[in-house]
């Protein structure tokens, strides 16, 4: 296409083909000039795209004008550069701005919110529902009180104490005093993880509560003997759940999960799935439980062995449990929770009674699935009278062997 000139020096423009821009055919304006000795073109635009003369010819005007005060763009490209860098700068502010904002808002959400509308969410996603309903409770009574309106930055180690405080005054336990504790750890924890929250953990300056939670009481042979009668002439599912516990050391839960495709007779194995620390392993039934199972009526696969009344799977142990446990007066008088005998205290009389015949805490931990020696140690340690008979051999062995040897007293005829 042809250029063509306009009446101010160095401007210029070519008309398109076809295409009109109003009553006259499109036109593209173009700036001309010398620039450090070389002559110089530089495109401003279409007409239909907003250029007109007048505009090209101010941008004349301002490249020459900078260029004899020598301040300010002397090209076009160096103007549209400029421009261009102005207002990514300007973005990059805004930007800046608007991250700054965030932060402070994001640092600024009180704990209660994050705790109701982030945390309990997935929790609820990845823990069992007790865990989650205990940790809600928690929570609510103790914790919130204390720091809920606070955003997390503003939570110190000294605002842990008052909650360890307010708990021990109310006469909470140690163990429920480190469990609230617990829940406000885990809420760090997962703020951080989510990048909700990038600041220090103070539970980690906190002591945590020491104490012996470890359970003292064990049934005698004759206290289960009649506790196991009990329960098979009141309720015989009851029965046999409880001697399942007490023969192999599941927990309620493991058992209430049961399906018959778990159960091997011709093994004695007990296929135990999802159980509490997430790993697969296997029961080991004795032959009287054995006996005992096989003459329960054997149902598909996947179907439940045990089952509530509307044929789902059971949630909670029975209240038969309580009023046996009552009747037979197991728990009379007892005050102190480690001492109260529970449906778990025949996992727990489990592993008592491996560890009295000698079975090493290795085989008793992997028989009971914990991860941990440590929570082993928790369930199985020495009956008082086990450990009675250690110092009764060890009383023996300091004694001297006394002489069978009947002096004599006369002398021979």
């Amino acid at each position: 296409m042809e250029w063509i000139k306009t009446k101010y020096p160095g401007i210029r423009y070519r008309q398109h083909a076809t295409r009109k821009h109003g009553v006259t055919l499109d036109r593209y304006y173009v700036l001309t000039y010398k620039h450090e000795g070389k002559t110089r073109s530089e495109a401003l635009g279409w007409a239909s795209e907003g250029m007109t003369l007048d505009k090209a010819v101010e941008a004349m005007a301002e490249i020459k004008g900078n260029r004899r005060t020598g301040t300010g763009p002397d090209t076009l490209a160096e103007k549209k550069r400029l421009a261009l860098e102005a207002k990514q700068a300007e973005l990059d502010r805004l930007k800046a701005e608007q991250e700054a904002a965030a932060i402070e808002l994001k640092e600024n959400v009180p704990l209660s919110v994050i705790f109701k509308a982030q945390y309990l969410p997935h929790a609820r996603d990845n823990k069992k529902p007790r865990s989650v309903e205990t940790e809600e409770h928690l929570f609510k009574n103790w914790i919130e009180p204390v720091v809920g309106k606070k955003p997390l930055k503003d939570i110190t180690a000294f605002d842990c104490e008052r909650i360890k405080k307010r708990m021990r005054t109310n006469e909470k336990s140690d163990r429920t005093i480190e469990y609230s504790l617990a829940v406000l750890r885990q809420v760090f924890t997962f703020a951080r993880k989510f990048k909700l929250y990038d600041g220090p953990n103070p539970l980690l300056e906190v002591d945590k509560p020491k104490y012996d939670n470890r359970k003292q009481r064990f049934l005698t042979r004759d206290e289960t003997e009649l506790l196991m009668n009990a329960l098979k002439s009141r309720s015989i599912q009851l029965y046999q759940m409880a001697m399942i516990s007490l023969h192999t050391g599941l927990r309620a839960g493991e058992i209430f999960a049961l399906t018959w495709g778990d159960m091997d007779f011709d093994r004695g194995l007990i296929l135990l799935r999802d159980t509490k620390n997430t790993e697969t392993r296997y029961g080991f039934m004795t032959e009287a439980l054995k006996q005992e199972l096989m003459t329960l009526t054997p149902g598909k696969p996947s179907e439940l062995v045990f089952k509530d009344n509307a044929g789902s799977k059971i949630k909670s142990i029975s209240s038969t449990w309580d009023r046996v446990v009552d009747e037979l007066k197991l728990n009379d008088g007892v005050e102190d929770r480690r001492m109260k005998f529970t449906f778990h205290g025949l996992r727990h009389s489990f592993a008592s009674n491996l560890v009295a015949i000698g079975v090493d805490l290795f085989r008793v931990q992997q028989l009971l699935g914990h991860k941990t020696p440590k929570m082993t140690l928790r369930y199985s340690h020495m009956r008082p009278d086990d450990l009675r008979e250690a110092v009764n051999q060890m009383e023996a062995a300091m004694n001297p062997v006394k002489s069978n040897v009947i002096p004599m007293t006369g002398r021979a005829g």
